[in-house]
């Protein structure tokens, strides 16, 4: 009980911080996770789909990409890791845009060592977030 009024000292509503309150690294849900992705095509249209949400592309020619899911709940991460040899193209569907502005169809660039953390914020805009990995 300690731990829940001190989240909801911080802030949290008090439904949130039951929840974060019991919640476990075993209790947590289990993501799909996809390695060793190969990063495809040059545009929107032919761009690598991604079907996981922790995707980790292992292999990344020059100008090619992938594409954000189609069917991924609004409020869900999606998680995407250069470790290619080139920047790839992190696209959202066509319909879409990254951080409000970005159309789909541009798409933003994840170069070498560097990851996109991608939320789905509505049914039209994604928020996405550069990061650069450790090594």
């Amino acid at each position: 009980m300690a731990l829940i009024n001190d989240l909801m000292g911080l802030g949290l509503a008090d439904q949130l911080a039951s929840v974060v309150s019991t919640a476990t690294l075993s209790s947590a849900p289990t993501l799909s996770s996809s390695g060793s992705l190969t990063a495809a095509g040059t545009t929107i249209t032919d761009a690598l789909a991604l079907t996981s949400f922790v995707n980790l592309v292992g292999t990344a020619a020059a100008s090619t990409g992938v594409k954000l899911p189609v069917d991924c709940p609004v409020g869900q991460v999606v998680y995407i890791a250069n470790n290619g040899a080139n920047s790839i193209k992190v696209y959202a569907q066509s319909s879409q845009t990254l951080n409000t502005t970005i159309v789909g169809a541009t798409g933003t660039t994840v170069t070498t060592a560097q990851a996109l953390q991608c939320i789905r914020q509505s049914n039209t805009n994604w928020i996405a977030m550069l990061h650069t990995k450790a090594v």
